[in-house]
């Protein structure tokens, strides 16, 4: 079974079977592949086999996928294949090896780079449509609360009113 084999910047490592033929890929529990390491974005990226090529996509990472210490939005994985998702190295194993690779060598995979123009964060475009499965980007506000802050007001208003009307029946 293809699977991704890491190691954090701490020195501790692990690896994540692919048992699917599509999952995310990120720090939090709600993915498929955890990796947890505050380098790692939340949803980081995702996993697709494409007709028996394994394909990791950036979904627009805070600290990105790097091959060789270049950013990269898409990877084609080989058996062998090194890549960094944000500060934590990656090796795949695939599922049957052709020949051996370079350990941390960025000949063994192909890459779909950045323009050399853009840099920082949020200047890759993402196609926001190809996520999937990971709910709302942001909570939805409660509706409700315009409610409670006007009582608060009128609350926060009598108490005023009060105390105004307590040092006038004293003076």
């Amino acid at each position: 079974m293809a699977k991704i084999q890491y190691t954090t910047p701490e020195g501790a490592s692990g690896e994540v079977e692919l048992t699917a033929d599509r999952m995310s890929l990120g720090r939090t529990d709600d993915n498929m592949l955890v990796i947890n390491d505050a380098s790692v974005s939340s949803h980081h990226g995702e996993v697709v086999n494409e007709g028996g090529e394994w394909i990791l996509t950036d979904l627009g990472s805070t600290n990105g996928t790097k091959v060789g210490g270049e950013r990269v939005d898409r990877i084609e994985l080989t058996h062998g294949g090194s890549f960094t998702l944000g500060s934590v190295d990656c090796v795949f194993v695939g599922d049957a090896p052709a020949a051996p690779a370079p350990a941390f060598g960025a000949d063994s995979v192909r890459t779909q780079t950045m323009s050399s123009s853009s840099s920082g964060y949020g200047s890759t475009p993402v196609d926001r449509s190809r996520r999937s499965g990971f709910g709302p980007k942001v909570k939805e506000k409660n509706p409700g609360s315009g409610l409670l802050i006007t009582l608060g007001l009128i609350a926060l208003a009598a108490c005023g009113y009060a105390a105004w009307s307590f040092t006038q029946m004293s003076a």
